[in-house]
């Protein structure tokens, strides 16, 4: 179960709708929240400060103080808060080391940017090894206040893959917390018939026959599969698991299909990207944050980050993350 939940929070009205969920989250599972806010220095006339820092950072901590006491009193969850010096996703990260859920508002822009996370969001997804709650950004005029509603039906997209499976842990953490409901999906492409090659079909025309019987045996045996896996998490962890196959070459667009149609309002799935992607997410968790318009609970396995935090560029950005892994 949780223990300790980390918010980064900026002062801004927009990383406050966290807490309404964090503090719910708290509350379920027992937990404590850990408030952060960053206090990034800002060099003036040859100074590594400017003069008015003090006064900022002091007011950076009464502004914690403030939220805290809202929390205590509104919730009952206990409450620590911190400010840090520093570039805001690495301190972000740091804190993070010792947390077991990280909880926080994507300042990212949705239409015709495509880039839905923010800057720091990104950062803080690529880099920690923690799970990360990413929220959408709502209309509300009290963004402190607890949340009266959390999340009822949670979906686990199942690839097959070991690394998808590791979602399954801070998924059931929160579910148990909120007393929400897993949905276990996976989608499996229909298999083709092997066809003698026709060279007076032009390359990438040629129509897929499907191989229904083959087609049919794979979705019973995923199905059978994520029953067996529904069954267990059921007996061991008391939830309501169900489970649903659906036949679908693209992943991310079968998975947001079945998110509309039976009411799921989170996601929590691994992230398997790494190498040149930007964002270092896997495709299909990439589409999701961007296409889904839910929150999405996100495990990065820890080899993927230690991998990422190896590579030259990255080490010399963050030395001192590097260094903490």
């Amino acid at each position: 179960m949780f223990k300790k939940i980390l918010v980064p929070l900026d002062r801004s009205a927009l990383a406050e709708q966290a807490i309404g969920q964090a503090a719910l989250i708290a509350r379920g599972a027992a937990a404590e929240i850990e408030l952060v806010l960053v206090h990034a220095p800002f060099p003036f006339a040859g100074y590594s400060a400017s003069p008015w820092e003090e006064a900022e950072w002091s007011a950076d901590h009464k502004y914690l103080e403030a939220v805290a006491d809202d929390l205590n009193s509104g919730s009952s969850v206990p409450v620590t808060h911190a400010v840090m010096r520093g570039a805001p996703a690495e301190c972000i990260c740091e804190r993070a080391l010792d947390a077991d859920l990280v909880v926080m508002t994507s300042h990212g822009r949705t239409g015709l940017s495509r880039a839905w996370l923010g800057s720091i969001a990104d950062s803080v997804v690529r880099h920690t090894s923690a799970p990360v709650l990413m929220l959408r950004p709502g209309k509300t005029s009290t963004p402190r206040a607890v949340a009266r509603h959390g999340f009822r039906h949670i979906l686990v997209p199942i690839d097959g893959s070991d690394l998808a499976g590791e979602a399954l842990g801070p998924a059931i953490q929160l579910a148990k917390a909120i007393g929400a409901d897993l949905t276990l999906f996976r989608a499996v492409p229909s298999i083709p018939l092997l066809a003698a090659y026709d060279a007076t079909i032009p390359l990438g025309h040629e129509p897929m026959v499907v191989d229904q019987e083959a087609s049919d045996a794979l979705r019973l045996q995923v199905k059978r599969e994520l029953g067996a896996l529904a069954e267990r998490l059921h007996d061991v962890h008391g939830l309501t698991v169900m489970f649903d196959v659906a036949t679908s070459a693209q992943s991310a667009d079968a998975i947001v299909q079945f998110t509309r149609a039976h009411d799921i309002d989170c996601i929590a799935m691994t992230t398997h990207g790494r190498g040149g992607s930007r964002l270092l997410l896997g495709s299909v968790a990439d589409k999701l944050l961007r296409g889904s318009g839910l929150p999405v609970l996100l495990r990065r396995p820890v080899y993927v980050v230690e991998e990422y935090l190896k590579s030259e560029d990255i080490a010399e950005q963050l030395p001192s993350l590097a260094g903490s892994k």
